[in-house]
């Protein structure tokens, strides 16, 4: 599996509040495959869910842990795309 830590494309220096896991369904459930985290501030949860639905994923909103993590941080654990 892969892991690639990203960030979105805004730029805020909010605190994050929100760990915004994305789901791809598996064996039946929608929240089957723990895909991706977007860790954001409170202005940009929805930000952050209308990501995961853009790319066909379902959102999971949950409380953030402490740490540095920066608004905007992504974690990733899907694939990458095949190069062509």
């Amino acid at each position: 599996m892969a892991v690639r830590f990203t960030t979105m494309s805004h730029h805020c220096t909010g605190t994050v509040t929100s760990a915004i896991e994305a789901y791809s369904p598996r064996d039946g459930l929608a929240h089957g495959s723990l895909d991706a985290t977007a860790y954001v501030c409170p202005a940009h949860v929805q930000t952050a869910r209308a990501m995961w639905e853009g790319q066909g994923l379902t959102p999971y909103t949950a409380k953030a842990g402490r740490g540095s993590t920066r608004c905007g941080s992504l974690t990733d654990f899907r694939e990458p795309p095949a190069k062509a």
